[in-house]
C-alpha cells in the first residue's frame, strides 16, 4: 500500500495498492510520482530497488566485476556464460572506466540479476540504452520472472513498458488505471475498418494499439488533419476523425468546444474569459491544460452545465 502525499492541497501521489501476483507490474507515470514511489519502496527491506545511477569499481575490468559480485553473493554461475548472457563478451577485458554510458548501465544490471530478493523494483530500466542493450535487459528481466522473481517497473515512457510481460497501469492523481494494450496483427488489419466498442477509444503508439476508457481522456485535438487524444499530459495519435469521436463520446459527457477540440466536461475546472469574444477552458490536474472555447459554443456549454 502506497501512502498519499499532498502539498498545499494538491495531490502529489495518490494512495494506491499494488498486489504483485503476476510476474510483473508495470507502472507508467510522471517523474515526480516515480520519485515519491522510490522513497516508499526503499523504506522496506523486502524489495530491492534498482536505479540506473549506481556506482562501479572503475579500475576493475568487466570480467573482474562479474567475478567480484558472484563471489560476494556466493553464486556458482559461470563467469564466461554470464558475461555472454549480458552481451559483454567483447568487453570483458575493458576497464569499467572506459565503458560507454549504456554499457555501464548494462553492467549495473548484474546487481539485479544476482539479488536474493523475491520482489525487485526497476526504475527506468531502459532509459538512455541503445537498442541492443535494451534487448539484453528485456531478456534478463524475462529470465528473472521465469525464475520466480516478481518485478515492479516504473517509467515515464510508455513505449518502454509495452514490450514487457505483465499488466500496465497508468498512475495519475486519481489512482491506478489499467491500460488495455494490444499487439497489431498485421498492416492489413490496421487498414481494415475498425469495429469498435463504444466504451473504448483506440490510439496508436508505434506498433501498439492502446485503448482508453472515455473517462481517462482529458481532451482531443485536431491539428492539420491529424487527431490526437490527450491523457494525463501525454498525446496519442488516433485514426478516428473528430466528428466520429464526437458521436462516440457525446453520451460520456464530451463536448465539441471548438472546431478543432473535444473536451471531457468532467475535467473542466474553469471557464476563462480573455476578451469579449475569446474564451478557454482550464482542465483540472497538474498539467494545467487549457483548450479554446468558441464564442458560439459558450451559450450551449452554459446550458449543459446549468449556469
Amino acid at each position: 500500500m502506497f501512502e498519499s502525499i499532498t502539498e498545499f492541497g494538491d495531490i502529489l501521489l495518490p494512495a494506491f495498492e499494488v498486489e504483485v501476483q503476476s510476474p510483473s507490474i508495470n507502472l507508467y507515470t510522471d517523474v515526480t510520482k516515480i520519485n515519491y514511489i522510490i522513497k516508499q519502496l526503499s523504506s522496506t527491506s523486502e524489495i530491492y530497488v534498482h536505479q540506473q545511477e549506481t556506482g562501479h569499481y572503475e579500475r576493475l575490468t568487466v570480467e573482474e566485476t562479474f567475478r567480484f559480485y558472484l563471489n560476494l553473493h556466493n553464486r556458482g554461475d559461470s563467469v564466461e556464460s554470464l558475461i555472454r548472457e549480458f552481451g559483454l563478451e567483447q568487453l570483458k577485458k575493458v576497464r569499467v572506466e572506459k565503458l560507454t554510458l549504456s554499457e555501464r548501465r548494462l553492467l549495473g544490471f548484474l546487481r539485479v540479476y544476482i539479488q536474493q530478493h523475491d520482489v525487485i523494483a526497476l526504475i527506468e530500466p531502459f532509459q538512455n540504452l541503445q537498442q541492443d542493450e535494451r534487448k539484453v535487459i528485456l531478456h534478463l528481466i524475462s529470465k528473472l520472472q521465469h525464475s520466480g522473481k516478481k518485478t515492479i517497473l516504473l517509467s515515464n515512457n510508455l513505449e518502454h513498458l509495452i514490450h514487457l510481460e505483465g499488466e500496465i497501469f497508468r498512475l495519475d492523481q486519481e489512482g491506478l488505471h489499467p491500460l488495455d494494450v494490444k499487439e497489431e496483427q498485421s498492416e492489413q488489419a490496421a487498414t481494415e475498418p475498425v469495429q469498435l466498442k463504444i466504451e473504448k477509444i483506440p490510439t496508436k503508439k508505434n506498433e501498439k494499439i492502446i485503448l482508453f476508457n472515455p473517462p481517462e481522456i482529458d481532451y482531443i485535438e485536431s491539428v492539420e488533419g491529424e487527431v490526437f487524444v490527450y491523457v494525463a499530459g501525454e498525446r496519442y495519435p488516433c485514426t478516428l476523425t473528430l466528428s466520429e469521436l464526437e458521436k462516440r463520446l457525446h453520451h460520456f459527457g464530451f463536448f465539441r468546444c471548438h472546431r478543432s477540440y473535444i473536451v471531457n466536461l468532467q475535467k473542466v475546472r474553469e471557464i476563462i474569459t480573455w476578451t469579449r469574444n475569446s474564451y478557454s477552458l482550464s482542465l483540472q490536474g497538474t498539467n494545467k491544460s487549457e483548450v479554446p472555447l468558441s464564442r458560439t459554443k459558450l451559450t450551449e456549454l452554459k446550458e449543459i452545465v446549468g449556469i
